[in-house]
């Protein structure tokens, strides 16, 4: 007993590995090296970054789930992640795994190119009846989170249209701008310069009032749509770390989130704090999963 208090107080005297679910370059994969670079200032020991996607997640979190759950393994956690484990497919539940913290939280939106006559929302839905044929709409991955509110959009306004998949949300952008589609369905920040500079146009974005970065754009709600939904991004470790670890970890991500750098860093990317503790983030988690469970029986 003496020598585990030991080791557990010397936490962390060797480098922690922060597995990345997805390839290098996407927002998730830019939180994460973000706050790998930040908390080994904090804990004093190298974060590094190991990218390891595949199967939205299952491949990173079965990695974690053959390690120790000692805290130097820790993996990141999002929104698709929620997904995943609703659909059911993977040999472990959300149970297997501590969200321990929810750092990132940004809405999606109906977005459209500078040069389409589509100007607002109004617009869109005229578009949409006066043409139904044309209704492609791009987005990243099948039955996620983009298409999630694309089938709320649907559903309550009464129209059809396809929806058309991407393995990435970089490749979604390019089909916008390229003008492969109409409409696309993203999260600003895969595409903030073009919307900075305005070779992107949002339409509406799916936040429960106008949000910080963006006040000139309407939401759904407004516009008379219930559509209130948000993308997380987070990190987990294997159940069964201890108390004690997690207590250095998630104080350390604490004090990264308050230091300016980071606080410029998610105003850089129009991103918005969770600010959740351990057990709200397992209660938040196991909600969204019902919800999506839901969306899913619906698609069937």
């Amino acid at each position: 007993m003496c020598f585990s208090t030991y080791v557990e107080a010397a936490y962390p005297d060797k480098p922690i590995r922060f597995i990345s679910s997805t390839a290098a370059g996407g927002p998730l994969d830019t939180m994460a090296r973000t706050m790998a670079k930040m908390l080994s200032d904090e804990l004093k020991q190298p974060v590094i970054v190991e990218n390891k996607p595949g199967g939205t997640g299952i491949l990173a979190m079965n990695y974690a789930l053959n390690q120790a759950a000692d805290g130097y393994t820790i993996v990141t956690a999002t929104g698709s992640t929620s997904f995943m484990l609703a659909e059911g497919n993977a040999s472990f539940t959300e149970n297997d795994f501590i969200f321990i913290s929810g750092l990132q939280s940004e809405p999606t939106a109906l977005a459209v190119v500078k040069s389409s006559p589509i100007k607002n929302l109004e617009d869109f839905l005229q578009f949409v009846k006066n043409e139904p044929e044309k209704v492609n709409i791009a987005g990243y991955g099948n039955a996620g989170f983009n298409q999630l509110v694309y089938s709320k959009f649907q559903q309550q306004a009464n129209f059809k249209g396809a929806w058309v998949p991407y393995t990435s949300a970089g490749q979604v952008v390019l089909s916008l701008l390229g003008g492969q589609v109409p409409a696309a369905v993203i999260t600003p920040s895969s595409a903030i310069s073009q919307i900075q500079n305005g070779d992107i146009r949002l339409l509406a974005l799916s936040t429960a009032k106008r949000d910080l970065y963006f006040p000139k754009v309407p939401t759904f709600k407004e516009k008379g749509f219930n559509i209130v939904e948000s993308l997380w991004r987070g990190i987990m470790v294997k159940k069964g770390t201890s108390n004690e670890v997690l207590t250095k970890l998630t104080t350390a991500i604490a004090n990264v989130e308050k230091t300016p750098e980071w606080r410029r860093f998610m105003a850089e990317n129009a991103q918005s704090s969770m600010n959740l503790s351990v057990d709200q983030m397992q209660e938040f988690v196991k909600n969204e999963i019902a919800t999506r469970k839901a969306f899913l029986n619906q698609l069937k």
